[in-house]
This record gives C-alpha cells, sequence and structure tokens, in this order.
C-alpha cells in the first residue's frame, strides 16, 4: 500500500542544515533524488564513520541524513550539468536548496527560470538569514544560529558560558519547518495551480522553537536568563539520588508527592496548605527542591522514579544517551530498526523519524484535483478550509495548533475552567501559544458536555490531544470512536510515550522526557553538574512534528477520503532529533561524552562561545551588562585565514600548533583563551560584524532584548506581528519562520480570553439557539 506522499518528487539539493527536510520528506514515502555534486556530497566525509574511516559509503551522518533517498551526481557549474538538472526539474514537485542567496540565480537556475519552465515547482530555500534583509549573505553555523535565534542564550549554568543545544537542532527545526511549508504550498498549489518560492529563515526557525523568551519579554519586558537546571517554569529541577541524578517535579499530583516524604518524615514544612497552591510552590521553588533533595539523596535511582510514577508525579532519570538503544519502550515500538546496507553487505540498527503514519487503506487513490486557473491575487492561507478540534494544553499541543492556525485553520480549543495558564491570555507566553483560537469551556465529565465535543468533531478535519494515552479513551473518545462519528476524521495523540508499550501510562511533560533521552545529562560543560535546555525544547520539537504529520495526512485523505489515527509519541520525536550521537551509539557502541560547546558538525576551530566586553548596565540600572558573548565557528583554511586576518594577524595566529586544522584540534583549549583574550575587550556586536565582513560565522548570544527589539534582520523580516485586542489594545506576537510567495499567513487574532467563543461555536457550528445554549449553561455543561 503507498505511503501518504507516494505520489511526490523531491530533488534534494541541500547540505547539512536542510538534509533532514528531505530525510521528513523520504520517511513519508516521496521520491526523494539527491543531487550531489562530481565528487559526492561533503556529508560523506564527515564523521564518525561505521568502520572504515573515510570511506564515503561508511559516514554516519551520510547514513542518518539520506536513508530513503536516491543519489545522482551532477556538476551545476557545467552547462551539461545544468541541463540535466533542468530536465529533472520538469518532473518534480519540490526542489530543496541551502546554497547562499543568488547562487542559483548565477547559474541561470533561480526561481525566475525555474518557475517559467515548470510553473507548479515548489522551490524551498534554507537559508541562514532568509532570502532578504541586510543580513541575507551573513554565514552561520548551528551554533551561531541557535546563538542569534535566542536559544543558546537561557541555557547553562548563571556563572558559565551559555550552552548550545546538544546536536545540530538549529538545522533539525528549520528543516521540519521547511517540510511544513513544503506541504502548505502543494495544498495550495492544488487551488492556485502554481507552485511557490519558499524561504526559510534558519536564524527565525530558532526563535520560533525557544519556548518563553519571546512571549515573556513581549509581555513584561522580562529577559530570561539562565538558571542552570532549573526550568524557567520553576517546576523541574535536577538533583541527587544515591547512584544518580533525577529530575524531580513539583506538577502533577502534589498531595500523593508530599504524603509519601511526608511518610518518610522528610518533608519538613511541605505538608502546609500553603503548598497546595501549585503558585505558592513556584514563589518559593528553591525552598520545595532544597526540601526534595535531601529526601531524594538516600534512594535508589529507578526505586524514586518508579514510585513517583506510580503516583503519577513525572520525575524521570537523567539517564545517558546510550542507554537509549535498550530502552524498553522504544524497543516495543519499534523505534530502533535494523536497515541493511546493500553496497556494503552489513545490517546496523538506525532509528525510526519522528513519527509514522499508516498507509493508504487498500482501496484505489483518487487522481489530484485538475490543474485551476493560475490566480493573481494574493494567495489565501491553505488552510482556510480546515476544521480542527484541540483538546491540547501547556505547550507541545497548543504549537502544533498554532502553526495550523497561523496557516488558516479554524482552531476551536475545548478548555476547562481551571486552564493552567502563563499570564495574560491574549499576548505573552500563552497569548502567544492560542493566538486566533476559538475557546470553548466544556465540563467533558458532563454527558452534555461530552455530547458537545462529540457533535464538534463529527463537523471536523482533525482533532488532536497532548493527555496521556488513558484520557481520551476513558471519555469514549479513542479512534475507534472517532471514525464512527466522522469517518474522515484525523486523530492525533500526543501522549508522551505512545499508546503502547510499558511506559504508555508514565506521566510526563517536556523536562521529562529531555532527561529520559540524554540531552540532560550531555548539556554541561566537561567535567561540570548537568545543565540541559533551559526550556522545554521538547515540546516544541512535539509540536512541530504534530503539525507536519497533520499535513501528511491531509494530503494522503485528498487521494483516499480516508482519515487515520497518528500515535505520536513525544519520547520518540525527541530521540529522532538527537541525530547522528543516536546512531553512532546504535552502529558502533560509541558513547557521547559532554563536550560543552564544540562542533557537532564536522571539525571546526576555533568553534565556541566566547566572553566578549562588558556594556553598561541599561539607564534604569535594573540590567547588568557583563554577560555578554558571541559564537563563532572556523571551518578549513580557507576561514581560518580570513579568521586571523580579520582579528588583525596577532603573533599567536602563526603558532605552530595553530598552523594546521588538525593541529588546532589538537590544541582547542588553547586555540579558545587566545581567541577571547581577542573577544574580551570588544564589543559582541563589533565581534560579529568584523567576523562577519570577512567571511566568517560569527553571531552575538541574543538575549530577549537582542532578539526582539534589536536585530535588524528579525525586523526586516516581519517575524514580530502586532496584533490588536478586542479591548483596544495591542500585542506582539512571534510570527512564522517561513515566507510562502504572496501566501498570507501569521497571527490573525491574540489569543482568547477563556471560553470566550462558546455561545459563538455553539451557535455557527452547532446551529444552536439562545434557549439551548442557556440550559447548558444551567446545567454546568458549559462555561
Amino acid at each position: 500500500m503507498p505511503a501518504p506522499l507516494h505520489d511526490l518528487r523531491v530533488l534534494d539539493l541541500a547540505g547539512l542544515p536542510g538534509a533532514w527536510c528531505g530525510r521528513l520528506l523520504a520517511d513519508a514515502g516521496a521520491g526523494v533524488q539527491k543531487i550531489e555534486p562530481p565528487g559526492g556530497d561533503p556529508m560523506r566525509r564527515l564523521g564518525p564513520f561505521f568502520r572504515d574511516e573515510g570511506d564515503p559509503a561508511q559516514s554516519l551522518v551520510h547514513w542518518h541524513y539520506d536513508t530513503g533517498k536516491q543519489s545522482r551526481r551532477l556538476d551545476l557549474h557545467d552547462e551539461g550539468g545544468r541541463q540535466a538538472l533542468l530536465e529533472l526539474v520538469r518532473g518534480a514537485d519540490v526542489m530543496i536548496e541551502t546554497f547562499a542567496p543568488g547562487t542559483l540565480d548565477a547559474l541561470g537556475l533561480g526561481w525566475r527560470h525555474l518557475s517559467e519552465i515548470a510553473p507548479r515547482l515548489v522551490l524551498v530555500s534554507l537559508t541562514p538569514f532568509g532570502q532578504t534583509g541586510p543580513r541575507r549573505h551573513w554565514r552561520a553555523s548551528d551554533t551561531v544560529a541557535q546563538a542569534m535565534g535566542g536559544m543558546a542564550w537561557v541555557n547553562g549554568h548563571p556563572s558559565e558560558t551559555p550552552l548550545r543545544g546538544f546536536g545540530l537542532q538549529a538545522y533539525h527545526s528549520a528543516s521540519t519547518y521547511a517540510a511544513i511549508a513544503v506541504l502548505l504550498a502543494l495544498m495550495a498549489r492544488e487551488q492556485s495551480g502554481r507552485g511557490a518560492h519558499v524561504d526559510v529563515s534558519l536564524q527565525a526557525s530558532v526563535a520560533a522553537t525557544v519556548e518563553h523568551v519571546s512571549g515573556f519579554y513581549h509581555q513584561t519586558g522580562t529577559i530570561e536568563e539562565r538558571r542552570g537546571s532549573l526550568h524557567w517554569s520553576r517546576y523541574f529541577r535536577v538533583g541527587r539520588c544515591r547512584d544518580g541524578h533525577v529530575l524531580h517535579c513539583t506538577l502533577g499530583d502534589w498531595t500523593s508527592l508530599v504524603e509519601w516524604v511526608k511518610g518518610e518524615g522528610m518533608a519538613e514544612d511541605l505538608d502546609g496548605p500553603e503548598w497546595e497552591d501549585f503558585a505558592h510552590r513556584k514563589k518559593n521553588c528553591a525552598r520545595v527542591f532544597d526540601v526534595l533533595d535531601r529526601w531524594a539523596a538516600a534512594y535508589q535511582l529507578d526505586d524514586l522514579v518508579e514510585g513517583a510514577q506510580l503516583r503519577r508525579v513525572p520525575y524521570a532519570p537523567v539517564r545517558p544517551l546510550e542507554t537509549l538503544a535498550t530502552n524498553p519502550q522504544l524497543r516495543e515500538r519499534q523505534f530502533l530498526l535494523d536497515v541493511h546496507h546493500e553496497d556494503l553487505g552489513v545490517t546496523a540498527q538506525q532509528p525510526r523519524g519522528p513519527f509514522r503514519l499508516a498507509p493508504d487503506p487498500d482501496s484505489p487513490p483518487t487522481p489530484p484535483p485538475p490543474t485551476a486557473p493560475a490566480t493573481r491575487l494574493r494567495a489565501l492561507p491553505p488552510l482556510r478550509a480546515l476544521r480542527v478540534i484541540d483538546f491540547t494544553w501547556v505547550v507541545a499541543g497548543p504549537v502544533a495548533t498554532r502553526i495550523l492556525c497561523d496557516q488558516g485553520a479554524e482552531v476551536i480549543k475545548i478548555e476547562r475552567r481551571d486552564s493552567l495558564d502563563f499570564g495574560s491570555r491574549r499576548g505573552g507566553l500563552t497569548g502567544n501559544l492560542n493566538r486566533g483560537k476559538q475557546s470553548v469551556v466544556l465540563d467533558m465529565s458532563h454527558p452534555e458536555g461530552l455530547a458537545i465535543a462529540r457533535e464538534l468533531i463529527a463537523r471536523a478535519d482533525v482533532v488532536i490531544d497532548n493527555f496521556s494515552a488513558r484520557v481520551m479513551p476513558n471519555w469514549g473518545l479513542d479512534y475507534d470512536a472517532l471514525r464512527r462519528l466522522n469517518p474522515g476524521i484525523i486523530a492525533v495523540a500526543m501522549s508522551g510515550f505512545g499508546r503502547t508499550g510499558p511506559w504508555r501510562d508514565w506521566v510526563s511533560y517536556g523536562p521529562t522526557l529531555q532527561a529520559l533521552t540524554g540531552f540532560t545529562d550531555l548539556m554541561r560543560h566537561p567535567g561540570g553538574e548537568p545543565a540541559g535546555w533551559g526550556f522545554s525544547y521538547a515540546d516544541m520539537v512535539a509540536g512541530y512534528s504534530a503539525a507536519l504529520a497533520v499535513l501528511m495526512a491531509l494530503w494522503q485523505r485528498r487521494r483516499t477520503g480516508e482519515g487515520q489515527f497518528v500515535d505520536l509519541a513525544q519520547f520518540e520525536t525527541l530521540a529522532a532529533v538527537i541525530g547522528v550521537p543516536l546512531l553512532a551509539v546504535l552502529a558502533k557502541g560509541e558513547m557521547p561524552r559532554p563536550s560543552g560547546n564544540r562542533s557537532p558538525e564536522g571539525p571546526a576551530a576555533p568553534h565556541g562561545i566566547y566572553r566578549c566586553a562588558d556594556r553598561p548596565p541599561d539607564r534604569a540600572g535594573t540590567r547588568s551588562g557583563n554577560d555578554r558573548w558571541c559564537a563563532i565557528t572556523v571551518f578549513g583554511e580557507d576561514e581560518w585565514v580570513r579568521f586571523v586576518e580579520a582579528i588583525g594577524a596577532p603573533a599567536w595566529s602563526r603558532d605552530p600548533r595553530f598552523a594546521t586544522l588538525e593541529a588546532r584540534l589538537r590544541h582547542q583549549e588553547d586555540l579558545d583563551g587566545l581567541v577571547e583574550s581577542w573577544t574580551r575587550g570588544r564589543d559582541a556586536e563589533e565581534v560579529m560584524n568584523v567576523l562577519q565582513s570577512a567571511g566568517v560565522a560569527a553571531g552575538l548570544v541574543a538575549d530577549a532584548e537582542d532578539l526582539c527589539a534589536r536585530d535588524p534582520q528579525m525586523r526586516h523580516r516581519g517575524y514580530w506581528v502586532d496584533v490588536a485586542t478586542p479591548e483596544g489594545e495591542t500585542v506582539r506576537l512571534d510570527g512564522v519562520p517561513f515566507r510562502i510567495g504572496d501566501h498570507a499567513s501569521g497571527p490573525r487574532a491574540p489569543g482568547p480570553l477563556l471560553g470566550e467563543h462558546t455561545d459563538a461555536v455553539l451557535r455557527r457550528v452547532l446551529g444552536m439557539g439562545e434557549e439551548g445554549i442557556t440550559a447548558l449553561r444551567a446545567a454546568g455543561a458549559i462555561a
């Protein structure tokens, strides 16, 4: 049976920053042809290698990102190669590229020419800062993108250098947003008859993946800081057991947790009534976690976590990455697969992609609709006819439905009276997550409240939740029941661990999953204590993965008329973006160790985050200026020469220790100290501008003010969007990290007040009158 995207033909010209995009499409069945230069893609020369060092067929980077693709070599600097590519373009749906802006134009392969010979083509250009703007030609590595997008600033301990996120997470985020944009552009093509040029900004994709920084800044002016292992919400912190680190959590069933601690005589004052208030626990989190640390110190790690999960408290062990190779949940759900490499005659384990879609049911596919006439009018949002019933809460699920809402979907958010919010519902973090959605408050324990939910689902295209596995079935809303209500429904269940497996009933939040997958353990400076992400990166990954899964399921439904169930385990979506380090564990038993800010994308030296000169405090005296940093990445000899010239060719740059890249890698610590002796006397913006002018990837480690108020590229790209509220005010929200031709997308309304649209939705969607609505409210079924 065909896979969801089996009818798509994709040309993949992307380098490492966009390689994950092609892999995601290939995993869903698209025919992806990788176009390589005559000498082969440079990724094939990147280690680690399976067995034979330097063998391009055994590069694990190549294995991970090119699985499922076919290969063809073309020389685009040769007329014959260019003509061969143009012939392929005529039969393609999508082309993905990561060249510097203007490169394809100079080769006669730019959008204007391609769209003339292949009007239905979707061209995806993924670049560091986008195709337009004052920094369109600047360079970036994954580390520089993490720095300039606001991701690195909030990771690490307060007294230490900011930490990059482990792995190629800037590239993975941008690639996933690029895949989302591909599906949206293809759906729009079915209405307009024409393709589009998709412009994806790596920096903006990183900004869109940082959970809390922009929302709090725009709401209160707060500049979020590094807090070590303490999550920004103040409900999670790493502590120690007898045999390892554990992630504490004060959400979940607090009463069960404190009674457990109290029963062992260790609760101190935590059994007072004031601690029942989660806001009080948040305000006094240091006291709570200090008590819990003393209690946990006597426990074996596994015993403590098992006891917590039995009480439905989302504790987790801080595991090393290599434990994923034998993880019982991943094995039960067949996340780790044996892949046979015919050219080498070997079989090795590899992780799946972030989610799985069911193949088509056993019925003949229906042909795509006929081509519509091209239109010159500004295109409408691609999902304007889509209705989504949104049972999601907290962060991961709302990210998914926010992406759909930004593209025109009608998102009806089902909420409860005691909704968990983070400040303002119009703007800020909560408003940013739920912008443009319609809030309906239902009592799902009331028969009439449940009946309303069922009626809404019967009139919808998609239903999505991120509860633990038992909640929707307990309401009688498992997939079989949903199909009886609506045979074409697409149901997405975003539970922590999936609907099957020994951990299916475990409770989790983003930090729980980060501890289990190895991120928390690996994100530290060598020899230091675990820090991990300064936010719930797991939630953001699950959110945009779920949005992509919905779009792929919609693309499949257009042919078959059939919906499907997507069992998306957030644990697996996070494990999938670990990338090559997990593959190295599986294929060759290589055990990763904390590497701080060393390069994850090939040999580079210098590479890291370097302290820069202090700057004066702000006028109000409320901000210190002594925490300024710049990320720098220098690949190869050409970039080293440019770097040395840019910093004035100091005497130490001629030291034999730094004469070659291999030598510089052997003496990285010495080199880092000397580089920082140069950056330490200069403003971070000066360091960035001097090096970028020389063609060296460098970027300041942006805090909230740098990103949201001072970045000229983000401002030029219109990433921040001002939206009017019904109260006559304005809130500033995140935009969309990609542009699809002239399609209108992005925030159209602020976040809803709790229950703001209950009556309107019941009238408009279900045709209810005022008498019926009043009766439901009197019965307590709605609010």
